[in-house]
């Protein structure tokens, strides 16, 4: 998975502190911000948990391991088969 999530984060603080004249700004940091701009933030970050959660509910993202030692999906599905070397069959 990639760290789209962190660098949506990235740039909603910058935008934050380019507002103030920073390079750089907190989610919490909004008293220098208009109305609009603080119903914006509001939205992106809730976008952003959203999209957070449901990616973490897809069976895609998750794994674990089956009664052999496979590496599976949240679906079941091998993505990485055990290591055989020193298993006697």
């Amino acid at each position: 998975m990639s760290n789209d999530y962190g660098t949506a984060w990235d740039a909603l603080t910058d935008a934050i502190g380019a507002a103030k004249g920073q390079s750089a700004g907190s989610i919490t940091d909004q008293d220098h911000l208009t109305i609009d701009q603080r119903i914006k933030v509001a939205e992106v970050a809730a976008l952003l948990s959203i999209a957070q959660e449901l990616s973490a509910l897809n069976p895609q993202n998750t794994s674990s391991r089956d009664d052999d030692g496979n590496q599976v999906n949240g679906w079941g599905v091998i993505t990485k088969r055990a290591s055989t070397a020193g298993k006697s069959v």
